[in-house]
Formats: structure tokens, sequence, C-alpha cells
């Protein structure tokens, strides 16, 4: 069997003839994914639908009336061809037009709005960066250039703070979930501030931080949280949430380290200057109070104001002894005063005068109580006392008065 065998260069070639032959002005309708535009002033996208994609080139100066963006329905005007270095085949596009919005877009401003009316993007409810964070959580891939960028980037800038890294899923099925567990967990564990984010895609490979369970973690974030997803172009509902955005994974690491180890250690040498000059400026002023004590003049009035001290405390010695003095004699004659009161208040005080008291049946009679004919009563005199009876009594008060007795001596 004859076979005619052919190079990968002359397949190709082959191929490219066929299709662009077969193909050589196509209107195609699609949606744009992964566009880039580069700095060249190229634009490239990929136009695709639910059952296939095609690459598409736009080469610079031709216009187009829209700017592309992910998720916009257009129609391409161009012909089909073979980029040989690669093997892909591709639609140069003449010119492109809207022709309506793709699915996921209609979905993102969806929840943009839905999201925007409950409050999630007011910027009263965003938190300011902490100045000096001490322990910064990154969620986001463990592998590709983000994460790289973003500990390289917090390394150099202070190395002092703790980066607490929870490897996380960004694309996918389940990368919304993994996504907002990682937020949680970081807060959970005490993190300053949170970056989540990963590197530029298409729509579809950035579409888990569109959702609303990834927007709704943010929002219950009690930290604040910064959204680093894609490149600068890149836009998503996370970084509407959020209460920073970056542009990219290493602008994020450098916002959440506007001081940086530098600015400490100048900070430091400042501080040192500042404290040495300060304490060389107290030792100045302490050796002048010294050298000034140290003087004649400084002893003379030293002394001066010891003796008037001295003065001063005599005088108040003196007062004070006059005054304890004065106070101790007014205090004996009070004393002797109450002394004299009480000798004249004692109930025998009278009996030194030569009168007597009267006692019947164990009473002391006073004035007012009468004497009967018969009673037996008791004589009190200062030096004696006697027994009597009483024979006869009398109410004159002339004869009281004469001293007259009612009684018998027994």
């Amino acid at each position: 069997m004859n076979e005619h065998v052919l190079t990968v260069t002359l397949l190709t070639q082959a191929i490219r003839q066929t299709l662009e032959d077969e193909f050589p002005l196509v209107q195609v309708v699609g949606e744009v994914s992964n566009f880039k535009h580069h700095q060249s002033g190229h634009r490239y996208f990929t136009l695709k639908d639910e059952g296939a994609q095609i690459r598409c080139v736009l080469w610079r100066g031709r216009p187009v009336p829209v700017e592309l963006r992910d998720g916009m329905l257009v129609r391409v005007r161009g012909r089909v061809t073979v980029y040989p270095l690669q093997g892909n085949y591709q639609i140069d596009c003449y010119d492109v037009v809207p022709a309506g919005i793709g699915d996921l877009y209609v979905a993102f401003e969806q929840l943009k709005r839905e999201l925007a009316a409950a409050g999630y993007f007011d910027p009263a409810r965003k938190r300011p960066l902490p100045r000096l964070p001490r322990t910064i959580g990154v969620a986001t891939s463990p592998t590709g250039a983000a994460i790289r960028d973003i500990l390289t980037t917090l390394e150099r800038r202070n190395p002092a703070a703790t980066v607490v890294f929870r490897p996380t899923l960004v694309q996918g099925a389940d990368a919304a979930a993994d996504i907002a567990r990682a937020i949680a967990e970081l807060e959970a564990y005490g993190c300053d501030v949170i970056i989540v984010g990963r590197g530029g895609g298409s729509i579809e490979d950035l579409w888990a931080f569109n959702t609303r369970t990834v927007a709704d973690a943010i929002y219950r974030c009690s930290v604040p949280v910064v959204s680093a997803v894609g490149h600068e172009t890149d836009v998503t509902i996370a970084d509407f949430v959020a209460d920073v955005r970056a542009a990219t994974p290493t602008a994020a690491a450098e916002l959440c380290t506007p001081i940086r180890r530098d600015d400490i250690l100048y900070w430091l040498d400042e501080w040192h200057e500042r404290s040495l000059g300060a304490l060389l400026d107290a030792l100045d002023e302490a050796a002048l109070r010294a050298q000034q004590f140290a003087s004649p003049a400084t002893h003379r009035m030293l002394m001066q104001h010891c003796d008037h001290l001295a003065y001063h405390a005599g005088n108040l010695a003196h007062f004070a002894t006059t005054s304890l003095v004065q106070h101790v004699e007014r205090f004996h004659q009070r004393l002797d005063r109450a002394e004299h009161a009480l000798a004249l208040l004692h109930p025998l005080a009278p009996l030194q005068r030569g009168f007597a008291i009267v006692e019947r049946d164990g009473t002391i009679l006073s004035p007012d109580m009468p004497l009967h004919t018969g009673d037996r009563i008791r004589i009190h005199r200062r030096t004696d006392s006697a027994s009597a009876l009483v024979t006869d009594t009398t109410t004159d008060d002339h004869w009281f008065s004469h001293g007259k007795k009612t009684t018998d001596d027994r």
C-alpha cells in the first residue's frame, strides 16, 4: 500500500488553504470571553456558545462601536484562518458589533443590582485598613502567581507581620463555598485584615467571585477584606462588596502594608535621636544646677534659708508651748470649779455646817415628809448618830427657823 507522508507544515498549510478557501467571509454570533487588549493595540478574545468556542483576533486599527468586555453577545464578521505556529484556527475579524448580552453578564448585572439595593456596596459600611496589621490572612490558590506575588510583597515590605495562608479553590463548582469558608476561618483565627483573590482569567474563570455566596461572606466578615481578583481591567462582585479593591494581588499586599519595614526603622532612628538629644539636654541642665548649687552664693542663700526656717520653727515651738500651758491651766481651773460644785452638791455636805439627816425605817426623810408622834427615827450628824422617839410635832415655821427641836434624844 502506497502511503503519502506529509510533514506537519505541509498538512497545516493544506488545512489552512482549505479553510480559507471554504470560508473566505463569515459572520458568527457568540459571547465574548477571556477578552484581552494587548499593549500593542491588538485585541484577542474567545467567541463561544453552549456547544463550542473559537478564537478571534481584531487587529489594531480596526474600530469597534463599543468597548468589548467579557459576557457581551457580539456578531463578528471576518475570515477563518489558521495560525501555523500553534496549529490553531481563528477568526480574523474585520468588525465586531453588539448582538445582545450573554447569560453570564445578565446574571452579573442582576446580582449587582440586588446587592446594591441591599446596601452591600454602601461606602459608609466599609472600614479602613489597619495601618500596622500584625496578622494578615490570605485566601487564594496555593498554585499560580497570585500567592507568590502576595507573599513576596508582604515579606519585603513588613517581615514582622504574621501571614496566615489558607489554600483555597478559586475556580470551579465548589470554589464559591470554599472561598466563603476560607474568609470565615481567617476571621475566626483573629486576622487584622484578609486578602481574597486570584490571578486573571475569563469571566468563567472568575465566576466564583461573582456569586452571592462570596458576597455574603465578605459582607458578614467583621474584619476588613481586600479583594484582589484578576488584573486591573477585571471587575467582580467581590470587588464591589470588599472594603478595598486592589487592582492586582501585588497591589493588595501593598495596601495591607502601608507602613513598611523601612518606615519603622526610620521612625526608630528618629526616636533614638530625639531621646538621645532629650537625655543630653537633661544631663546638661542637671550639671548646671549642680554647679549653681555648689557656688558660694548658693551656699550663703541656703544657710540664710535654713536660719529663717530655724527661727520660724522656734517661734512655732514657743507658740505651741505657751498655748499648751494656757490650755492646761484653763483645764485645771475648770476642774477645780467642778470639784467645788460637786462638793456643794454632795448629800452629806450640809452635815459640815451643823445640819443633821433624819432617817425613818431606813428611809431618809425629805423636807415635805411629815413626822408623826410615836415615830422612831434616827438622827445622823457629821460626827455621830442617835435614835429618838417623836413625842410631839409642830409645823411652826418660826420655831423651825430658830432651830427648836421636836424630839428627845434617846
